[in-house]
């Protein structure tokens, strides 16, 4: 019986201590605010500029979406996001970490 709680103790203890942080955007359906595009080809600078809640991350392409034609920032949305594509996290701008990129699955226009 000990050793049942020991093996449930560290079960617990490895669940709570992941190594990979998992984010809550993953996966998730949501309103959102497309505030730019940036054209600067760069690692972690081009695409398109997302604020979602009080998050911002970035996407290389949105369905449905061209960067090429004149928009009127902020979109507002609805968006399904997927995975993780890109993580910039190890990559700063002054003190700030840059946004990393998601997959983004669906766009709706929200007017």
């Amino acid at each position: 019986m000990r050793y049942l709680k020991f093996i449930v103790l560290l079960i617990v203890i490895f669940s709570l201590t992941n190594c990979e942080k998992q984010t809550e955007l993953v996966n998730k359906t949501t309103d959102a605010q497309i505030v730019g595009f940036i054209t600067e080809k760069c690692y972690c600078c081009w695409g398109w500029v997302i604020k979602v809640g009080a998050e911002t991350i970035k996407a290389e392409q949105i369905p449905n979406l061209s960067p090429s034609e004149n928009k009127v920032f902020p979109i507002k949305a609805r968006i399904t996001i997927g995975e993780k594509t890109i993580d910039c996290s190890n990559r700063t701008i002054d003190i700030n970490s840059m946004p990393d990129y998601y997959e983004i699955k669906e766009f709706t226009l929200i007017k």
